[in-house]
């Protein structure tokens, strides 16, 4: 199954998440892209209306084949792969790499952060989401014993590597890249739509407790 069309499916039937526009919001107008895993080209389209050029990388043949409506070029393959940095190189350097929700599904995630980090321009910027490990409700099901994959979210499948705050931050930096903002990504709480002072703790919660209540940590690194 392909790793990429669950979370095309996702946007399409339910439109981008906090976490696409905290990215989406990163991205300086009239930037020079590389969208990393660009899968159906959702990103990309928001961000032509930004005035942005976006080059983009998919492995996927089905979202590759949507994506190449909103992304030029497109790059087919595994970034992992070495058959592709000779292309990528070619049409370096970037104003901005975007990593989202891609990182924890490589196998040297580090490796490859560090290979994107040298096609940004001196000053550029590594936009990369992941999710949090330390999340409430991973925390819970672990105590309980429980470790179920799924199709999409934390315990996703198709992901290799898990990362806390801590981990991400260290990601990033380890790539030469100087961590310059944060953006701490949550979801509602049970049973929030229903009662109301939930719904008003929820905000309070993650600025409090971001390692607990974080579902994402978007990361904005500069090359410097």
């Amino acid at each position: 199954m392909s790793q990429t069309l669950p979370y095309g499916e996702l946007v399409a039937a339910n439109g981008l998440s906090d976490s696409h526009r905290a990215i989406i919001a990163e991205v300086p107008p009239g930037s020079r892209v590389l969208d990393v895993g660009c899968a159906t080209g959702y990103l990309a389209a928001e961000l032509n209306n930004r005035g942005c050029t976006v080059a983009g990388v998919e492995p996927d043949p089905v979202a590759a084949d949507l994506a190449r409506e909103h992304v030029d070029p497109l790059i087919e393959g595994d970034v992992e792969g070495a058959e592709l940095w000779p292309m990528l190189e070619a049409v370096a350097p970037f104003d901005v790499v975007i990593c989202g929700d891609v990182l924890e599904h490589l196998r040297n995630p580090w490796r490859t952060l560090d290979q994107l980090a040298a096609l940004l321009r001196p000053g550029g910027l590594a936009i990369v989401s992941v999710p949090n490990m330390a999340h409430w409700t991973a925390r819970r099901e672990s105590i309980v014993g429980r470790f179920d994959y799924q199709q999409w979210g934390i315990f996703d499948h198709t992901h290799l590597r898990f990362f806390t705050r801590a981990t991400a931050h260290a990601l990033v930096q380890s790539a030469g890249l100087s961590v310059e903002s944060e953006h701490a990504i949550g979801a509602p709480l049970p049973l929030q739509s229903r009662i109301a002072p939930l719904a008003r703790l929820a905000p309070h919660a993650l600025e409090l407790r971001p390692t607990l209540f974080a579902l994402q940590y978007v990361l904005v690194g500069r090359r410097v």
